[in-house]
């Protein structure tokens, strides 16, 4: 993957995160768009997760940059997974925000394991954050 992708994809995380924090900043209730755009950057972290997983597993990339990417990416699934927790919603979004929450307080946990797991386990976390970004679409 180039860099080009990667500083877009983390671009759009950014945003999406903070859509999230202005909308859940100003005491106010989530919105169906922000909530929608938060989704898709949570989708957006488990997709490119399974895929740095894959290339990883299969050598493809360097211990070093697994271990640096899957950091970054985990601290911004963290940061999504805990905005999600605190934030507030209409009635009828409230089941679509807890499954947001959940799933992205896992990925970001797949993603904090995959800096430093074997081969074997990189195989199965490209398969939980494959798993995780289909649950969001």
């Amino acid at each position: 993957m180039s860099a080009p992708n990667h500083t877009s994809r983390a671009l759009a995380a950014v945003v999406g995160i903070g859509l999230l924090a202005a909308g859940c900043g100003s005491g106010g209730t989530l919105s169906a768009k922000a909530l929608s755009q938060e989704s898709s950057t949570v989708q957006s972290l488990a997709a490119e997760g399974a895929l740095l997983a894959r290339n990883s597993a299969a050598g493809r990339t360097t211990s070093v940059y697994t271990r640096v990417h899957s950091e970054y990416l985990q601290k911004a699934a963290s940061q999504s997974a805990k905005s999600l927790q605190s934030a507030t919603t209409t009635p009828a979004l409230r089941t679509k925000l807890r499954r947001t929450a959940r799933v992205a307080t896992r990925v970001s946990s797949e993603l904090e394991q995959l800096g430093h797991a074997s081969s074997a386990e990189q195989q199965r976390l490209a398969r939980e954050l494959e798993r995780n970004a289909k649950a969001l679409a």
